[in-house]
């Protein structure tokens, strides 16, 4: 006779559908658990393959100390549960692949691989036959949809601590899109991508490299703040002469290769015409009206780089500086 696991558990009802609500020591349900995958079983499995890379991070988000609330749904191999409805406890069979893995296994092996010991919520389905697993798992898996990247570095406003680059990031993002002043103002998408607008991700790939480069790194939060609006409206006033709007402004490929060029731009405001202010960038800026721009309208990494050699190569070589800026 097998040995049993009893655990605490709450019976729920609905519809036609019975399962099991309880918490049960990682590595202890790792040894009872089994997963069917397709590559491995081709008549009978179902689940994705084991991503090593996902696994290692869920270990090292729960060794730090952190939980994962979602809980692993899981079939038993029982026919029927074993459940005392007084004493609110379930019975399981402590056998290796008594419970079937439907949804969760890399929680299940990122847990099971950590130092410390982590519960992890489950549900257990009793009685289930293979058409109905695998529909659950279609259900489960194909209603989940991703976070948005842009969404996610727009809600790293409530966990990225102060001075760090995350919070710079995030201030400056900010700045740019709730200042009236900006050329950028309520031109920025903050949760999705959005055609016309300037994403988060589009704008922390053009702002971060400049980050650490001199003069910007200088620059106190409120000057880096002054300098971009200033240089944006340069930008803005120069664009507007060269194609009749500003819609460029807020073009993703545009809006990088730009700012990829944004320190030699610095230089040659601050050497060449005397400073950061908005006519100095201006004077900066104005030699790219000389660009062929019918020469550059891919969106790639590629087409990018290419584009801000460009303008680096019309507004002058770089020059180094050192003096303040105000």
């Amino acid at each position: 006779m097998s040995e049993q696991l009893e655990i605490d558990a709450i019976e729920i009802s609905y519809n036609d559908s019975q399962f099991y609500l309880a918490s049960i020591e990682a590595k202890t349900l790792f040894e009872l658990s089994t997963v069917t995958r397709a590559e491995e079983d081709p008549e009978s499995g179902y689940q994705r393959t084991l991503g090593k890379g996902r696994v290692n991070k869920i270990s090292n988000y729960l060794s730090e100390g952190n939980l994962i609330p979602g809980s692993l749904i899981l079939s038993s191999t029982s026919k029927k549960a074993e459940y005392d409805e007084k004493k609110k406890k379930l019975t399981l069979k402590k056998d290796k692949g008594s419970l079937l893995v439907i949804d969760g296994q890399h929680r299940l092996y990122g847990a099971y691989k950590t130092d410390v010991d982590v519960y992890l919520p489950v549900c257990i389905f009793f009685g289930l036959d293979k058409p109905t697993e695998v529909q659950y798992f279609l259900d489960v898996n194909g209603f989940q949809l991703g976070v948005p990247k842009t969404l996610r570095l727009e809600l790293e406003k409530f966990t990225a601590e102060e001075n760090s680059e995350e919070f710079l990031l995030k201030t400056l993002f900010d700045e740019l899109d709730n200042n009236v002043a900006s050329p950028l103002s309520s031109k920025m998408a903050r949760t999705k991508s959005v055609s016309g607008k300037l994403s988060h991700v589009a704008f922390q790939n053009a702002i971060k490299p400049i980050l650490n480069k001199a003069p910007f790194n200088a620059f106190t939060l409120e000057q880096k703040k002054k300098v971009l609006i200033n240089f944006l409206q340069a930008l803005e006033a120069v664009t507007v002469d060269i194609f009749g709007d500003n819609k460029k402004l807020s073009n993703s490929a545009f809006f990088q290769a730009v700012m990829f060029a944004f320190i030699d731009i610095c230089h040659v405001a601050k050497v060449n015409y005397g400073g950061y202010k908005k006519v100095n960038f201006e004077s900066a800026i104005e030699p790219i009206s000389n660009i062929n721009w019918d020469l550059h309208t891919g969106t790639n990494k590629a087409a990018i780089k290419d584009l801000s050699e460009e303008i680096v190569t019309a507004i002058s070589k770089k020059i180094d500086i050192s003096d303040d800026i105000f």
